[in-house]
């Protein structure tokens, strides 16, 4: 039996091991929602988004499983999860956010690719920001 005063995990044990978990991030994001209205511009063909900065950092990339099918208008839509791990007091990135990456030290195959905020993950104790998303946008919720 404790004493009354002991505790299992001390009040600093999350920040503690976040600079641990932290050196693992070998990858570096941006994420953040749309803002204002998408512009077409017609020289090019293209339409530009620009996007909120709510995180631009280091994270860690992870593929949770196998790409999954879904049928959509008469066609297979694939779409992956993800864990996207960002520091332990990175902001609030809301489902549905996009997350860029802009640099993979391992896998140059994966920058510039997208990823969407499906879940946003809670814990008592945590050393990261955990994130599920997907790259496949309609798999995120929208606001």
């Amino acid at each position: 039996m404790p004493f009354d005063s002991a505790v299992v995990i001390p009040p600093d044990w999350s920040r503690h091991h976040a600079a641990a978990a932290q050196g693992g991030m070998n990858a570096r994001v941006t994420a953040g929602v749309p803002t204002g209205a998408p512009v077409y511009d017609p020289t090019t063909d293209d339409t530009r988004q620009a996007w909120s900065d709510d995180y631009t950092g280091p994270a860690r990339i992870q593929a949770l499983q196998s790409a999954m099918q879904a049928p959509a208008a008469g066609q297979n839509i694939t779409g992956r999860p993800y864990l996207v791990q960002l520091e332990l007091d990175a902001g609030l990135v809301v489902p549905g956010s996009r997350v860029k990456v802009l640099e993979a030290v391992n896998d140059a195959q994966l920058v510039g690719q997208d990823l969407w905020v499906v879940d946003y993950q809670y814990g008592s104790e945590r050393f990261t920001r955990d994130m599920v998303c997907s790259d496949n946008q309609s798999d995120a919720p929208t606001t």
